[in-house]
């Protein structure tokens, strides 16, 4: 298999797992810093966003087959690769985003709602009165972020800002036209969101804040699906690629942006004969 990965020899590089597919079905592709690509996870039927625990476990929602409402799980895999069902019933999962402490906060997009489980796997609501929350990502603060996209609605959406209590701000009102996916902060701080109209927006966390205060950080040809920086600053983005009407193939593809916004390819789906949805790095072990 060939594709073009980020080469790192810094003790700290992280390893990436992506969700997606081959012909086998639904898995967790792994690439090492050192170049290395395997299947972790397999058997699922459609796998989307992934998080990780300081402890090194990944979670991974997988859809229902079939369309199936409340059929959808969230999966709990181990760094030795055994995989338990943390958490099931669930409508329509979106994304995720894990606590310093090990909660596992769930975005339901369908309802609104955005769900928080202990370790132990026990549920409460987090958050109501969204319309359909997509990604979230913790600050260093332990503040939770939330992208609610309107998805058309007369309603505009907004990037909210949630403390431990569940207490909620407006950090940003989207523009109109914005398609939000999936949030991600930098090794800087910043926060960006990729948007499905191809662009990744970064909003700096210097100064007094105002809503629309962002800058355009990079672009993807088609659509900015899942974002993940790792410790040294680069923002890896999945694009799920597409076929236009006139019949060429934008490719899916996992791109690389170095902290000064360069990007250039990191894996391509068709030349792997894989296909990617959302990714995450695993986190630095506290002793390295």
């Amino acid at each position: 298999m060939g594709a073009a990965f980020l080469i790192c020899s810094s003790a700290w590089a992280q390893n990436l797992f992506v969700s997606g597919s081959d012909a086998r079905g639904g898995e967790i592709f792994k690439f090492t810093w050192d170049g290395g690509q395997s299947i972790f996870a397999s058997g699922l039927t459609d796998p989307w966003d992934l998080a990780f625990d300081n402890a090194g476990n990944l979670f991974v929602v997988n859809h229902a087959s079939s369309g199936l409402v409340g059929n959808a799980a969230v999966y709990k895999i181990t760094p030795n690769g055994v995989r338990t069902t943390f958490a099931s019933g669930l409508s329509y999962p979106a994304y995720l985003a894990v606590d310093s402490t090990g909660n596992v906060f769930v975005a339901d997009y369908d309802h609104g709602v955005i769900y928080k489980y202990k370790p132990t796997g026990s549920r409460a609501t987090f958050a109501s009165g969204l319309h359909h929350p997509v990604g979230m990502a913790f600050n260093s603060g332990g503040n939770l972020f939330v992208v609610d996209n309107s998805a058309g609605n007369i309603y505009q959406g907004s990037i909210y800002e949630y403390k431990p209590d569940g207490s909620r701000g407006i950090f940003a009102v989207l523009d109109p036209g914005d398609r939000p996916a999936d949030l991600a902060f930098d090794s800087m701080g910043n926060l960006l969101m990729a948007d499905l109209g191809g662009n990744i927006y970064r909003y700096s966390l210097n100064g007094v804040l105002r809503p629309h205060r962002r800058t355009t950080f990079g672009s993807v040809p088609n659509s900015a699906q899942s974002l993940a920086g790792d410790s040294a600053g680069n923002l890896l983005v999945v694009d799920p690629g597409a076929v236009s009407s006139a019949g060429s193939v934008i490719p899916n593809a996992i791109y690389k942006f170095t902290p000064q916004g360069a990007r250039s390819t990191f894996a391509s789906g068709p030349a792997l004969g894989e296909s990617f949805a959302c990714l995450a790095f695993q986190p630095i072990p506290c002793c390295e």
